[in-house]
């Protein structure tokens, strides 16, 4: 495909942009590849096995939390919470961190926790 060699990814500037930030990454740039289906069908089980490996050990994490804390389900059931929150305010503008109140699930409405996600 020409994607990558025509000018439509910049691989290089994701690494910028997370340099910038502090936040670790890894580019796997493999001779002979591109970015086409093949590259995709050939590595996808490193790319899952990388994130599954991580939202275990978070979930592992959080379960001893629970365990040990009150961030078990049953503290908040029945009852409003106060947590933050990316919040999208209008079309096209950044999301913004708020601190927000999510009242008790009325009939027909469930309340998630969000164990995880990447």
């Amino acid at each position: 495909d020409n994607f990558l060699s025509g000018g439509q990814l910049f691989p290089e500037n994701l690494v910028e942009a997370a340099k910038k930030v502090g936040q670790k990454v890894t580019l796997n740039m493999r001779d002979g590849y591109d970015h086409s289906y093949y590259f995709i069908a050939s590595f996808i089980g490193d790319h899952i096995a990388f994130h599954a490996k991580r939202l275990r050990s978070k979930y592992a994490e959080i379960l001893a939390l629970e365990s040990s804390s009150s961030l078990h389900f049953s503290v908040t059931t029945g009852k409003t919470i106060t947590c933050q929150a990316m919040v999208a305010r209008a079309p096209k503008q950044p999301l913004t961190l708020e601190t927000i109140t999510v009242d008790v699930p009325q009939k027909g409405e469930v309340r998630v926790k969000v164990m995880a996600n990447a």
